[in-house]
């Protein structure tokens, strides 16, 4: 294989790749790889970056076209050279594509028979939606309560859905207690760690795209693995010498679920000190996607953001509304209110002189707008009369001049 197994705990190694755990101490699996051949030429999926993924190379990835998706530079945001990393553009819609992409092509290669999973909305369409390509019956259970519009596509692909009286984190722990028929296709990466490896290409991508490492990556932050994945990207490009230097990373959270900030303030690492400045989950926020008493992957979020000097804070639900309109309306992005939490969190580092003028600041979109339409702003169509002419229609859209043109889009 091209790839290694090692506990990130005891440094145990392993070829038992049915494991999740670490044998010796329970510790969680890591992975390590043999330098690739030859960095793809123009690759545009997530599978061209297989070398650096840990699936045996003789295993046909189970695969919706995850990938690849584009690198936007901002129109409306100032003081830095802003860009939108799209991850709506995915197959079901989000980041959470690529994780689910790794973790079902294990499952089907170690012979898994079902999978189950506990989701309030990202995870759980994905894994609906691959387990249907990987023809394994899959399991998703959430909190009562998850908005229908979330539920529906998941019965579409022929998933099984249990809402269940309880939080996501009783949910997990119902989880842990499955046997070893079941495959479980959590986003977290003590429980799945094969696929923690895949938010990792986002990186490659950002830095094929922009030629260059950003000095900057900000990240709206759920569960924390996909902003440890992506600092694993970086940190893979700087040991194989694709860039000099590595960016900054930054987590945001809303104010109500903010414990990496809280953490990062109190010097805090791990989850036992984390447990003490956990948020009630019974809090709601506009961002669902973000609300976690404490993130599962806190650990790993946090040695990426103090290994790259970076920073965790917070921002108010009024910005994450502002920006999730402004995000459509002067960026053609239709995002799920949890990515506005990106942008805001730009514009408070730009207010407090952290982000300097003229740096280059990567955004992470992660999820489309179109599977959360709840969320969007209500309004109503114009009523006009049948008789209505080309003057009517002038004065609806009045005239502007030409648009500015932004010539640093990748």
């Amino acid at each position: 294989m091209h790839f290694g197994i090692r506990c990130t705990r005891c440094d145990a190694t392993t070829t038992e790749r049915h494991r999740s755990r670490c044998a010796a101490c329970g510790g969680t699996l890591g992975f390590t790889y043999e330098r690739p051949r030859c960095w793809p030429a123009g690759a545009s999926r997530m599978w061209d970056h297989a070398e650096l993924l840990p699936i045996p190379p003789d295993v046909e990835p189970v695969t919706l076209g995850e990938g690849g998706t584009p690198l936007v530079a901002a129109a409306g945001m100032r003081g830095a050279r802003v860009f939108w990393k799209n991850e709506g553009a995915n197959p079901t819609g989000s980041q959470k594509d690529r994780a689910i992409s790794v973790a079902m092509t294990h499952a089907r290669s170690i012979g898994a028979a079902r999978i189950a999973v506990a989701s309030t909305g990202s995870v759980g369409l994905a894994c609906a939606a691959y387990s249907a390509k990987a023809r394994l019956p899959c399991l998703i259970l959430m909190p009562r309560g998850t908005p229908a519009e979330r539920l529906t596509p998941m019965l579409a692909f022929g998933a099984t859905v249990v809402a269940v009286d309880a939080t996501f984190e009783a949910i997990e722990t119902l989880l842990r207690s499955l046997d070893d028929s079941w495959f479980q296709a959590s986003t977290i990466a003590a429980l799945s760690p094969y696929q923690a490896e895949g938010p990792k290409t986002i990186a490659y991508e950002i830095v094929a795209q922009l030629d260059a490492a950003p000095d900057w990556m900000v990240v709206p932050v759920g569960g924390g693995g996909t902003l440890a994945g992506i600092w694993r990207g970086f940190e893979d490009l700087h040991r194989l010498g694709r860039i000099q230097r590595l960016p900054r990373m930054v987590g945001v959270q809303t104010r109500t679920f903010n414990a990496l900030e809280l953490a990062m303030a109190r010097g805090l690492r791990t989850m036992d000190e984390l447990a003490s400045i956990a948020a009630d989950e019974r809090l709601e926020t506009i961002a669902r996607n973000l609300k976690h008493g404490v993130p599962p992957d806190a650990t790993g979020a946090l040695r990426a953001l103090r290994d790259s000097g970076g920073c965790a804070i917070s921002v108010d639900e009024a910005a994450i509304r502002a920006w999730h309109s402004r995000l459509a309306a002067e960026e053609g992005i239709l995002a799920e209110p949890s990515s506005a939490a990106a942008p805001a969190g730009i514009d408070t580092l730009l207010a407090r002189g952290v982000i300097a003028p003229g740096e280059r600041v990567v955004a992470l979109i992660t999820g489309s707008g179109l599977r959360e339409p709840s969320a969007l702003p209500r309004g109503e169509p114009i009523a006009m009369p049948g008789s209505l002419d080309a003057a009517d229609l002038d004065r609806l859209v009045p005239r502007r001049g030409p648009p500015t043109s932004n010539r640093e889009t990748s």
